[in-house]
């Protein structure tokens, strides 16, 4: 049935301009889906009608999932209910209800109702009790709606709400080190919004959360970087943080023993992901669009519009901070952006900086403009991070003077008035940015800001002192013209000055940009970008076009090879001259591109192969020396970059060849075979490639190419690589796991060696995280099958962190216990110990049964079973006599068969012969001798019980020393007590002498008698007086004389009784044989 819309929504506040959007009206729909499955029904009808609608298909789950949440974002009285029933009927583990909940957040959440806001904190919440996968995802979406210099009630009631629910949730919130990062980080940012008396309260609750979170959680912490600084030195005077600070400059290992000094947190670039996070989604949405989309000169009305909507109060002031951040840190455009119309950053930051009014909120702008050039690191950061500041000093000369000259200053005096015991660091990274902005030729020459007449003579000598280097280079050089740009260079656009070209060539692009030599070239990057920056244009790629400036000298270890470089015939030796001179790293990977597409059309001879692989060893080597694969932890962002280089192009062409099953691909292979045969390392760069780049399965097949044409076995091939691997990085070792075991399941689970490498090289972090792996599914290590007890059973030799920290890779797994049980009777109380803990710890968790009791009384480690069947006798003692006396009645069995009718002395017999069988067969009843004695495998089992009794009774012991034998439940049991009896009818003087004190604990009143030849069978006909066990004979004895009367006068009644039975008996055995 339709239902009836009303035109006003019930999450959005909207106009009637505006009206209901599609994500409204798709709302609206599956509630009215919900509501006409559940009207009118009970809540376990409802539950039962969600359920099978879920199961229709995708598209009705989906329905579903929407309509229950909207349920619960509007009807705050069944919204638990609602929940429970979301819970329940979710099939995907919620994973759709978060990506709703996540655009909801970050497109819609300005939007929502007061009411609907409510209902939204409180479903996080709850998802975060429930421990939902991907909720961590959405409160860092949820946080970057709380926006920067905006005190208005609502966002001032998200902080404080969203504090809340993390200080209540905080056990939570330790399980995601980025998380806590992004937390202390946001809300270190929004201290300095709350200074106001009015918000007391949120900022005390503000600042403990995060003075918290900094002591007990300083290495996540640590990952923010040099801008966890910039935002404690923004609170520095609160007095919490006055003590943090102390700890940070004088004692930093209080914070982390690991933790040098403030100049190791500098020394740390700040993720992009951080920068994003203090800017809303509209806001993110709105500085994008102005920096890819606008033309310059018409960028007036959008600023305009800005600063009205975020930037007209007196506390948003602040907010200037995290634009510039944003700006410098993440909008990193192009070469095809920075040589088209659009406005460059530099100009937008200078209407940022000419815009500021508030001295302190201006001080704070340029210290973020500058912040990246203050440890600036020519190897780990970025030039395009400290671009836009040199740019906006050298556009503003004409048309906005002083920003240049307050810019100028701050950079001179920002070195020694920094921290003084780190001055000469901070000298150093701005004279490090400088040289970088000469060598990328940003600028052609400092001339201009450095010998700029109309400056302030003071400042002239302020930068003379602190650069001069720079000074005594622009001296020499030939005097610029006024202000360092010509006169006809100045053109006036919508009322501002601004530095255009008289050449052909686009201003808007940095010098750079511009080839000295040839202005036909494509345009080239200034440097390589970071591979979380936001899409704004495509990168271009340079085939086979090569700069001028991007010409290097060739290294040292390089010459060596000139002379065989000389030898190459064709392109393959300019592709590889280009290897050796370029230095941009995209022509480099590109001429690796043209090289492999060179050598398949048109295969190399022998001689020549040969010494292609002797220069790409050399060049690859190379490469390696002077960037590790590797510096610091693992993560997406480390991953690409190190495959972005041109060895691993070499690889990438390869696998692609495979996985097309191209058939030009032979020679490639061969070249790879001999450069292996120079660099072994190249085994597991394959599979680090296949690793980082996330290769599908069937590229894959391109290791196994590689070992086929290298005659080796796969197995043997990855033991050998993983070998190399595990000398170089054992966290790398780690990381490729995963895939190893995945991809070459036949060759690596359960292979000894291979899984020895891995325990005998790791650490207490590293097997962590493998067990991690393994209860997620995504590492399996071990097949199911019996190859696995002799892997174990190999294991046996190893030290002793190996087998446990096999042990515990086993008990990540799901291993049959059976198969686990089959190492038992290998093992060795005082050779095989860790062996016997780790199984220990795992049997007992099981529950005893038949099968696995049969297992373990068979074996002869004392100490093993008592301590397990002790910790059974604790948990449930009945199931475990039970269980113990049919394992008794079943020795017994097999022990009282005739010699002629045992199964040893009958292999034609299919069926053992038991005792039951044995009297089925014959009409009698099969009885052990008494007297006989046991066999070795009851006796074993006796000693196991008695070791038992033994131990049970010591830790029965009072503070008093007096016992409490009726806490012996498992040998009180009915059954217990039979079997025990049966036994000691079968065992020999020696026997029951050496089980005497076991003996002792059956009930006397069940002491079986003798009666021609025959005993009596135990508990039959006569009753127990008590049902109490006790070790303590003289309890029994004084009991003895009043037995001993009524025993001898009904003793000639039972022989009566049994002589008819007997004649009962023959009469049956007659009439038997005559039928």
């Amino acid at each position: 049935m339709d239902q009836v819309r009303s035109s006003a929504s019930r999450i959005f506040n909207i106009t009637s301009v505006e009206g209901r959007d599609d994500w409204d009206e798709k709302c609206d729909r599956t509630y009215g889906v919900v509501q006409n499955l559940i009207n009118d029904l009970s809540e376990k009808e409802a539950h039962d009608a969600l359920t099978s609608a879920v199961c229709k298909d995708a598209k009705t789950h989906e329905d579903v999932c929407v309509g229950l949440v909207y349920m619960i974002l509007t009807d705050q009285p069944n919204a638990a209910r609602s929940f429970r029933d979301l819970s329940f009927i979710a099939k995907d583990g919620l994973v759709f209800v978060l990506s709703h909940l996540t655009q909801l957040v970050i497109d819609r959440f300005p939007r929502l109702l007061d009411s609907v806001r409510t209902q939204l904190m409180w479903l996080i919440k709850e998802l975060v009790r429930a421990n939902v996968t991907g909720t961590d995802m959405v409160i860092w979406n949820l946080m970057r709606q709380i926006a920067g210099g905006d005190v208005a009630a609502r966002n001032i009631w998200l902080a404080d709400t969203l504090m809340d629910l993390l200080i209540d949730q905080r056990a939570w919130l330790d399980k995601f080190p980025f998380l806590i990062a992004s937390v202390v980080y946001t809300y270190l940012r929004l201290i300095e919004d709350h200074t106001s008396p009015t918000y007391a309260v949120i900022r005390q609750k503000e600042t403990n959360f995060c003075i918290s979170l900094l002591r007990e959680k300083f290495s996540d912490c640590m990952t923010i970087g040099r801008d966890l600084v910039r935002l404690l030195q923004h609170v520095a005077r609160v007095p919490e943080f006055e003590l943090l600070w102390r700890d940070i400059l004088h004692n930093p290992k209080a914070l982390l023993p690991t933790f040098t000094g403030l100049s190791q947190l500098m020394q740390i670039r700040t993720s992009r992901r951080f920068l994003f996070l203090r800017l809303t989604p509209d806001m993110e949405k709105k500085m994008v669009f102005l920096t890819t989309s606008v033309r310059f000169g018409n960028q007036k009305r959008y600023q305009d519009w800005f600063q009205r909507q975020y930037l007209s109060t007196p506390e948003s002031q602040s907010l200037r901070c995290d634009l510039i951040r944003f700006i410098v840190g993440v909008i990193h455009p192009s070469n095809e952006v920075l040589c088209s119309d659009i406005i460059p950053r530099w100009a937008v930051l200078g209407w940022l900086l000419t815009t500021c009014t508030h001295p302190v909120a201006a001080s704070n702008a340029k210290m973020a403009l500058f912040y990246d050039w203050l440890f600036y690191d020519a190897e780990r950061d970025n030039i395009m991070n400290i671009e836009p500041a040199i740019l906006v000093m050298y556009h503003s000369m004409r048309p906005h003077p002083a920003i240049t000259a307050t810019l100028l200053d701050f950079l001179c005096r920002i070195i020694p008035n920094f921290y003084p015991p780190m001055s000469n660091q901070v000298r150093l990274g701005i004279l490090t940015s400088l040289r970088q902005i000469l060598e990328k030729r940003v600028l052609p020459s400092l001339s201009p800001l450095m010998t700029n007449p109309k400056l302030d003579k003071e400042l002239q000598l302020l930068i003379q002192e602190s650069f001069p280097e720079f000074c005594r280079a622009t001296q020499n050089s030939s005097p610029p013209t006024i202000d360092g740009v010509k006169s006809e260079d100045f053109k006036e656009i919508d009322g501002e000055s601004i530095i255009i070209s008289s050449s052909s060539e686009s201003v808007l692009a940095p010098p750079s940009l511009i080839p000295a030599s040839d202005t036909t070239h494509e345009p080239v990057f200034s440097d390589d970008e970071d591979q979380d920056d936001i899409p704004i244009a495509t990168k271009m790629k340079m085939r086979g076009k090569v700069s001028a400036s991007s010409v290097r000298t060739i290294p040292a270890q390089l010459l060596e090879i000139s002379n065989t470089v000389a030898q190459l015939d064709g392109d393959v030796r300019v592709y590889v001259e280009m290897l050796v001179s370029e230095s941009d790293i995209e022509a480099r990977c590109s001429a690796v591109e043209n090289l492999v597409q060179s050598i398949s059309q048109d295969p190399l001879g022998s001689e020549q192969a040969q010494m292609l692989v002797q220069c790409l060893h050399a060049i690859f080597l190379h490469d390696l020396s002077t960037t590790p694969l590797l510096t610091g932890p693992i993560n997406p962002e480390a991953m690409e970059d190190s495959i972005s280089r041109p060895m691993f192009v070499l690889l990438r062409c390869f696998a692609e060849m495979v996985d097309d099953d191209s058939k030009s691909r032979s020679p490639i292979t061969d070249l790879l075979v001999e450069l292996y045969k120079l660099q072994p390392k190249t085994g597991y760069f394959l599979l680090y490639f296949l690793r980082a780049s996330k290769a599908s399965e069937s590229k894959f097949a391109s290791y196994r190419e590689v070992c086929q044409a290298r005659d080796m076995e796969v197995a043997h091939c990855l033991l050998e690589d993983l070998k190399i691997c595990a000398d170089d990085d054992v966290n790398l070792l780690c990381y490729m796991a995963a895939d190893v075991f995945q991809k070459f399941p036949d060759e690596s689970r359960n292979n000894s060696e291979i899984i020895h490498l891995y325990v005998s090289n790791i650490d207490g972090t590293q097997l962590y995280q493998l067990v991690v792996q393994c209860l997620h599914g995504a590492l399996v290590l071990f097949d199911k099958d019996p190859s696995i007890v002799e892997l174990l059973a190999s294991s046996l030799e190893w030290e002793t962190f190996e087998q446990m920290a096999l042990w515990q890779l086993v008990a990540a797994h799901s291993i049959p216990l059976s198969l686990l049980l089959s190492l038992l009777p290998k093992l060795k109380e005082d050779q095989h110990c860790e062996a016997l803990t780790a199984l220990l710890a795992m049997i007992k968790h099981e529950r005893p049964n038949n099968d696995l009791l049969k297992a373990l009384l068979s074996c002869p480690i004392e100490s093993f079973i008592s301590a397990l069947l002790s910790h059974w006798s604790s948990e449930s003692s009945t199931s475990l006599a039970q269980i113990l006396a049919n394992q008794f009645n079943s020795a017994l069995n097999m022990n009282s068969l005739p010699g002629g009718l045992s199964s040893s002395n009958s292999p034609g017999k299919r069926k053992r012969t038991t005792m039951n069988s044995l009297s089925a067969a014959t009409g009698f009843k099969v009885t052990p001798t008494p007297g006989s004695g046991i066999d070795p495998s009851i006796e074993l089992m006796m000693t196991h019980m008695e070791i038992m009794r033994t131990c049970l009774t010591a830790n029965l012991l009072t503070k008093n020393g007096k016992q409490q034998p009726a806490e012996i439940k498992v040998f009180a049991h009915e059954s217990m007590q039979q079997a025990l009896q049966q036994v000691q009818q079968v065992c020999n003087d020696s026997q029951k002498k050496k089980f005497s004190d076991l003996f002792s604990l059956l009930d006397t009143n069940d002491e079986p008698e003798v009666s021609s030849g025959s005993r009596r069978p135990a508990g039959r006909g006569s009753k127990r007086t008590g049902n109490r066990l006790t070790t303590n004979n003289s309890n029994r004895n004084s009991k003895q004389s009043n037995k001993e009367e009524s025993e001898e006068e009904s003793s000639e009644e039972e022989v009566i009784i049994k002589q008819r039975t007997a004649k009962k008996r023959r009469k049956t055995n007659l009439v038997s044989d005559s039928d």
